[in-house]
């Protein structure tokens, strides 16, 4: 089909982005946050908000999203659109304010309350945060400053918020071209929703049969032991209730040296893999402490970035997709005693999956979503709201770890130089703990960590098994 000169100059969401869109709740949060540390030490009075907004108003061109807001068609009988806000406010997207009191818990509880709370979506759907006066931080400067960038899921990944970073805080910002900003008359776009709805309708069922298809030879594939399929369901545990309203966060340091002797020891192995081993140690060990021990393995949503893999996964990278990611299922064999033993296993099950999703019929699979029609996205997001949340089992997984190859050096703020830099993962129904690793330099891996504070009530305690199951992979290889 030929599009039309007004289809073609409207922004619209691609499916994908609108899933995040469509999902949004209050228990459901689909926000990224991105947060940076600067050293302030040498600065003459903190930053206030008229400054911290006049920094952002030169930047306003190097993303769609600072000046657009998505909006929805009526019926949702099409995918929504970014639309230029004619009224924007910086003042009601950014702020500055000092921090409230010294210590890395005053930094968790001010990143907590931003990452917790939901982004106004009939706004452009960004926030900036500059806090100011941080001291007393363990292995920090004396004085720091931090930026929190916030943003709504539907507008980029973890790769897009890596490289949107860069624009923000590397060397003078190239000034980009214009991005659509055209509003189409609501009742023009009514109607031609409408009109389209029928050859909309027809796509959905071409898609159905075509993704039943490769459904099938799946199947016949999997049969013959030629890819692995992960298990559907895995034990409950606590981390896969609902979620109460306060969210938490911590961030641990990994030496690099330490995962390098481990990765070194097995053959295969990546960093992910290693960090993944941590993961799966300390989740073992926090469950086995609260006497939660679960009858099977658990097992983690990995994130896979499909940037550059080819047409129909994501290698239209040029395209109105903000988002391009495979959503890995990888056993964390969190049943298996020994830890070199537990990590060989992850390797192997990651390396299955990787299999399995360069599969082409798995990717046909997969694009089932690029053409549901807009009111059926709507209708499954409106039903996620009402799924329980309890029983003895969970769909393919307990936890999420994801991993972002992040840029932390040669960034600055007003002339401060950057000291490191991490993110902070939303949490969600029936995923109530969520981790994040960030490698930005070479000495060290910045290991993120987010939870309901019902579900962990002491991050400090997870924080500590974290790293002893990384000691326990360096003996383990050394002996």
């Amino acid at each position: 089909m030929t599009l039309t000169r007004q289809e073609r100059s409207i922004a619209r969401l691609a499916p994908q982005d609108a899933e995040y869109f469509y999902n949004e709740s209050e228990r459901h949060r689909s926000n990224i946050v991105a947060v940076y540390l600067f050293d302030a030490t040498g600065a003459v009075g903190d930053l206030d908000r008229s400054a911290a907004t006049a920094w952002m108003r030169d930047r306003l061109d190097q993303a769609r999203m600072f000046t657009h807001r998505i909006r929805r068609i009526p019926l949702d009988l099409d995918l929504p659109h970014w639309e230029l806000d004619s009224h924007l406010d910086l003042h009601r997207h950014v702020s500055a304010e000092p921090i409230d009191g010294p210590g890395w818990e005053a930094v968790q509880r001010r990143i907590s309350r931003i990452a917790g709370t939901a982004i106004d979506l009939t706004r452009p759907p960004w926030e900036l945060h500059v806090i100011t006066g941080i001291t007393g931080v363990d292995d920090s400067p004396d004085r720091m400053t931090a930026v929190v960038l916030k943003f709504h899921h539907s507008a980029g990944d973890g790769i897009a918020t890596r490289d949107l970073g860069l624009r923000l805080f590397g060397p003078a910002p190239d000034r980009l071209p214009p991005t659509p900003a055209q509003a189409p008359n609501q009742l023009v776009e009514l109607a031609w929703a409408a009109m389209m709805l029928p050859l909309r309708l027809v796509r959905f069922g071409r898609g159905l049969h075509t993704t039943q298809e490769a459904d099938h030879r799946t199947r016949e594939l999997s049969a013959i032991g030629e890819i692995v399929e992960p298990l559907p369901t895995r034990p409950m545990c606590r981390f896969n209730s609902a979620i109460g309203t306060d969210l938490t966060f911590d961030h641990v340091r990994m030496p690099r040296d330490a995962i390098d002797a481990v990765r070194a020891a097995v053959p295969g192995a990546t960093v992910n893999d290693v960090l993944l081993a941590a993961v799966s140690g300390a989740l073992r060990a926090y469950l086995a402490g609260v006497d939660e021990t679960p009858t099977g393995s658990l097992a983690a949503m990995v994130p896979m970035s499909l940037r550059g893999t080819g047409s129909g996964a994501g290698g239209d990278t040029d395209g109105p997709r903000a988002t391009h990611l495979a959503l890995l299922s990888v056993d964390l064999h969190t049943d298996a005693t020994h830890p070199l033993a537990r990590l060989h296993a992850i390797v192997a099950s990651a390396q299955a999956e990787k299999a399995r999703h360069r599969n082409e019929h798995v990717r046909k699979s997969s694009q089932r979503i690029e053409t549901t029609p807009a009111w059926l996205l709507r209708l499954t997001g409106l039903a996620r709201r009402f799924q329980p949340h309890t029983g003895e089992t969970v769909a393919l997984h307990n936890t999420m770890v994801s991993n972002v190859p992040w840029v932390g050096t040669g960034l600055t703020f007003i002339g401060a130089p950057v000291v490191r830099s991490f993110g902070v993962l939303g949490v969600v129904d029936g995923s109530g703990l969520r981790h994040l690793i960030v490698t930005s330099e070479p000495s060290a891996v910045d290991l993120t960590f987010s939870t309901d504070t019902a579900m962990m009530a002491d991050t400090q305690e997870y924080k500590r098994l974290l790293r002893a199951s990384l000691d326990e992979l360096v003996v383990a290889v050394r002996d």
